[in-house]
């Protein structure tokens, strides 16, 4: 049987795989294909960008921008992934990448197609993020930055909300002409210097990328000086240990030193205010509800003799090194392999900072912002009753709020709140890791270039020795050990501490096991506490696997079970170099 997906500018074609098996979803997970056919194809639940329900109002901004802003950039790079299907059940998101068909020269030709461009865009890879796209994104965010939310009238507001459809477009329109070659600069340096180095492994090449500054460290630094700030005045550090998150801002005029500290906090949050704990538009901003900026600061307070910026320095100088071993290593080469080498290495270098940097100017700032211009139609709504609470605007639809909008009399509270409801009774619920029809045997994917995306995202089983999202990482001979993929080599042991939301986060201890689905840059604070990290979801580019690695903590990442499997408070073993998490005793030895 063929299915043909009509994607602009071409045709994909699908065939489902012979070796199948249905999946049959818990009886208290009720799943309605609304198009029949969808059943037989496999479906991932995307737990490194929504791992908890996703909200009506994000998935419908986001789902036909990223795939509008997608499908500018398949034909121009000759992608080999052409396109993405989302369905949602019960509130989680499920995903299938759709993968270029065609005759074997078809494919061929496209393949080299493909290198050939990103082999053009990575040798200027620096040049083009600061010439063209870091100008473009903050081109975007001016358009909504320039826009006065609060005095614009319902119909201009409208107005701003189609332009905030395109803009956001745009955005994922850059996302993915940055994705592509970053990508691609990565994987091409890790190949060729284990081609290299017999015996060395991606681990190792990745030495030579770290210690370089970008957004999502500068904001752990900016963090660390705000609660250097705070034990300049014990008050405002008693008060910030003390009390509970939501009570500290409050409470600050009324200690000594805490007008000022008050003021590093809001400049603080003027800059990195808009980002949320995760993706999607459920989580508060940091600028409407600062607790997890307490919380992280909580655990910096507690740390005085701590130093920020140890690992950093010894992560960069370790990359130093590792380069002069490199060089001298490969100085008796002829001179076409030594250029290729540093070719290599500066669009690699390259890659991994802006992998941080687009992070920060798309998912958080970018949608932060579009998250704002939504957020504003919420405070009319709930002003004029159409919405019991202004949060709930995020549980409409872009059509829903357009009515609200057009029409002063149509109220929809019962609609948002019930579907909150819903969504909310679903969080803590164990969602199944797939749908659909799978393969009996881990998918393989012949394009290289598909292949290269699945490695570094996590995003499904790339060959025989990735751990497959439907098969247990928890091996039947060895039920206590458990396997993904190494993200930060070492080895270290500790108590686990599974955490699933920033607001739990002040149970994380020094030298605990950090236990999550999956992580985000507002976690990044975290890394500074944790002994190591453990995480479902997520590959050798995630968040939490680079991180690991500027702050030289051993982690595993993408076993898919980890925070069903391991305990909290569980004393286990993370062996990041080798991808293996080991289940100890519940108690310390």
């Amino acid at each position: 049987m063929q299915t043909t997906f009509r994607l602009s500018p071409f045709n994909v074609h699908i065939s489902p795989a012979s070796d199948e098996r249905k999946i049959s979803p818990p009886a208290d997970f009720p799943v309605y294909w609304a198009d029949p056919a969808d059943e037989q194809y496999h479906w991932t639940r995307d737990r490194e960008h929504t791992p908890h329900p996703i909200t009506p109002m994000f998935l419908s901004v986001v789902a036909p921008c990223a795939g509008e802003g997608r499908g500018r950039v398949i034909e121009r790079y000759a992608e080999a992934i052409v396109g993405r299907a989302d369905r949602v059940f019960n509130g989680y998101n499920y995903t299938r990448y759709l993968v270029f068909s065609g005759t074997p020269d078809e494919v061929n030709a496209r393949a080299r197609r493909y290198r050939e461009t990103m082999n053009e865009i990575c040798a200027r890879l620096e040049e083009t993020w600061q010439e063209e796209w870091k100008p473009a994104l903050e081109d975007l965010w001016r358009n909504w930055q320039t826009f006065d939310l609060q005095n614009a009238a319902m119909p201009a507001l409208l107005q701003h909300l189609d332009d905030t459809l395109r803009w956001t477009t745009k955005l994922y329109e850059i996302h993915y002409l940055m994705g592509s070659p970053m990508w691609f600069a990565l994987d091409e340096f890790e190949q060729y210097y284990t081609d290299l180095f017999s015996g060395a492994t991606a681990l190792d090449a990745h030495r030579l990328l770290q210690g370089f500054d970008n957004k999502t460290l500068q904001i752990g630094r900016a963090l660390w000086h705000l609660s250097r700030l705070a034990r300049q005045h014990p008050a405002v550090a008693e008060l910030i240990l003390s009390t509970p998150t939501e009570n500290i801002l409050p409470r600050l005029p009324d200690v000594s030193g805490g007008d000022e500290f008050q003021v590093a906090l809001e400049n603080f949050l003027q800059a990195y205010g808009l980002r949320t704990d995760l993706w999607d538009w459920g989580y508060p901003s940091w600028d409407e509800n600062p607790a997890p900026v307490f919380t992280s600061l909580k655990s910096y307070i507690s740390q005085p003799d701590a130093d920020m910026f140890a690992h950093l320095a010894e992560a960069a100088a370790e990359r130093e090194a590792a380069i002069a071993v490199a060089r001298e290593a490969l100085s008796h080469y002829p001179l076409i392999v030594r250029e290729r080498f540093e070719t290599l290495l500066a669009a690699a270098q390259s890659a991994l900072r802006m992998s941080e940097d687009h992070t920060y100017y798309i998912d958080f700032n970018g949608l932060g912002l579009v998250r704002r211009v939504i957020r504003e139609f919420g405070k009319r709504f709930a002003a004029s009753g159409q919405l019991h609470e202004i949060r709930d605007v995020f549980y409409l639809k872009v059509d829903d709020v357009r009515a609200l909008g057009a029409n002063p009399g149509l109220n929809l509270a019962e609609l948002a709140q019930n579907r909150r409801l819903e969504l909310e009774s679903w969080a803590d619920y164990p969602a199944p890791l797939d749908l659909g029809t799978r393969p009996l045997s881990p998918l393989r994917l012949y394009s290289a270039d598909a292949r290269r995306m699945a490695r570094y995202t996590g995003a499904w089983v790339a060959d025989s020795d990735s751990v497959s999202p439907w098969q247990s990482p928890v091996s039947a001979e060895d039920p206590s050990t458990l396997r993904g993929q190494p993200g930060s080599s070492g080895k270290v042991r500790g108590h686990a501490r599974v955490i699933l939301s920033l607001s739990d986060a002040h149970r994380l201890q020094k030298g605990d096991i950090l236990v999550t689905t999956t992580t985000a840059p507002p976690w990044t604070p975290l890394f500074l506490t944790a002994g190591g990290l453990v995480t479902d979801a997520g590959g050798l580019l995630s968040h939490g696997a680079v991180v690991s690695r500027e702050y030289r903590i051993p982690a595993v990442v993408g076993t898919s079970l980890a925070t069903r499997v391991i305990e909290d408070g569980q004393w286990i073993e993370v062996d990041g170099t080798n991808g293996i998490v080991t289940l100890l005793t519940t108690t310390t030895p």
